[in-house]
């Protein structure tokens, strides 16, 4: 997986740095089952407001076949990536789910038990 993190009006820290890497894990092991196939694209971009104390994080994640986004808004720079992360983790497991449903049904052939079922 090649990832792409950007910052803009602030440096990078240590603790940025691990909390990162704690949450490219996490994808990464949910993005397994689409390494055989293409490769994987995450984008990170984090910035921070000059004038207030407040930070944007936004990340998408370019799949073989769609494009996962999510963005967020916080005062805490870490707890918004976190939440960011969370976000497209919930999002992979969603488009995991339907599309190992959707391989599922395409494969599976109907059992003898199936249509004794549906005569009775």
């Amino acid at each position: 997986m090649r990832v792409d993190v950007s910052v803009k009006h602030f440096e990078k820290t240590k603790v940025l740095e691990q909390t990162i890497e704690k949450n490219l894990k996490k994808i990464e092991r949910r993005i397994k089952i689409f390494k055989k196939e293409a490769p994987v694209h995450l984008s990170l971009h984090l910035e921070k407001n000059p004038h207030r104390e407040e930070y944007f994080s936004w990340a998408n994640i370019y799949l073989p076949f769609k494009v996962l986004k999510s963005s967020n808004k916080n005062s805490s720079l870490v707890k918004g990536v976190n939440e960011t992360f969370s976000a497209l983790v919930k999002q992979l497991d969603k488009f995991k789910y339907r599309l190992e449903r959707h391989l599922g049904k395409k494969g599976r052939k109907k059992s003898p038990l199936d249509e004794e079922e549906a005569i009775c």
